[in-house]
């Protein structure tokens, strides 16, 4: 229970809530509501600040993001963590929304039911209103939680460090520090970009579980690949690609791989994008 009340403190408090997003918010609900009737347009002759819709809208965008905001952290700390890409984050939105229209219909329903009973139901307006509301939702939502994507994309797949337990000894490797890492006799090394080499007591699957899918893939049973590491991507027989890695200064020759043809074009999709 204490967890829970801290957790919902940490969401709503002043530095974090307010100044950032609560501004935001705020300004998003004044130029909503200036724009959705004549009236309320500041150049109209009838002009009349809207004030209660605006209080209204600003109390349901704080619903909204804290709704978001807390499926924010499970999607960090279960997805976004390891990787950012366009699937996940359809993923969250799409999540969110879905809280959000299920908030929505309560609303209507109960609400609604309870000041005017079951006949003041219209479906047209139940779907115009949740069409709008899921649309405006979804652009409060963009804008509120982009920076956060940004850094966490940022994080994940630049600023990313693997950490490595080995005899009692703990080493921090950067990503930018990795050229590859790679299975012998059932030992996993990290090849570093200066020639060094890191051992490691866990296993290369282990090893894939604690990356970032951004920055690195897993080529074979016996490799994970960062982008920077590849010189040279040549297709052989059987639709395989055999793929030249850039030497190490502590090993001159070159290092080089196959990739199967069912994880061909995986591969390819992955080295583009970072191109």
């Amino acid at each position: 229970m204490n967890t829970i009340i801290n957790s919902f403190k940490n969401h709503i408090s002043f530095s974090n809530f307010w100044i950032r997003n609560g501004f935001i918010i705020v300004m998003l609900s004044i130029l909503v509501n200036h724009l959705t009737e004549p009236e309320n347009f500041p150049f109209h002759r009838d002009y009349k600040f809207p004030l209660l819709p605006i209080l209204v809208s600003i109390i349901a965008g704080s619903v909204v993001f804290l709704i978001a905001s807390f499926n924010f952290k499970y999607y960090k700390n279960k997805y976004f963590a390891k990787k950012t890409n366009t699937q996940l984050l359809l993923r969250f939105l799409f999540s969110t929304l879905g809280y959000i229209t299920i908030l929505y219909l309560s609303l209507y329903f109960g609400l609604n039911g309870f000041i005017n009973g079951t006949e003041s139901y219209n479906i047209y307006y139940l779907l115009t209103g949740l069409s709008v509301t899921l649309l405006m939702n979804t652009l409060l939502i963009a804008i509120l939680f982009a920076p956060d994507i940004y850094k966490l994309h940022k994080l994940v797949s630049i600023k990313g460090t693997l950490k490595v337990q080995q005899g009692g000894k703990l080493t921090l490797v950067k990503y930018p520090e990795i050229a590859f890492i790679y299975s012998e006799n059932k030992i996993v090394y990290i090849i570093k970009t200066d020639g060094g080499s890191v051992i490691t007591d866990f296993t290369l699957n282990e090893v894939e579980s604690k990356i970032s899918e951004q920055s690195f893939f897993r080529a074979n049973r016996q490799i994970i690949l960062h982008p920077r590491s590849v010189k040279q991507v040549q297709s052989i027989e059987n639709g395989k690609l055999s793929v030249l890695l850039k030497p190490t200064i502590a090993s001159k020759k070159p290092f080089q791989i196959n990739i199967s043809r069912y994880k061909k074009q995986e591969f390819m999709n992955w080295l583009e994008g970072k191109l």
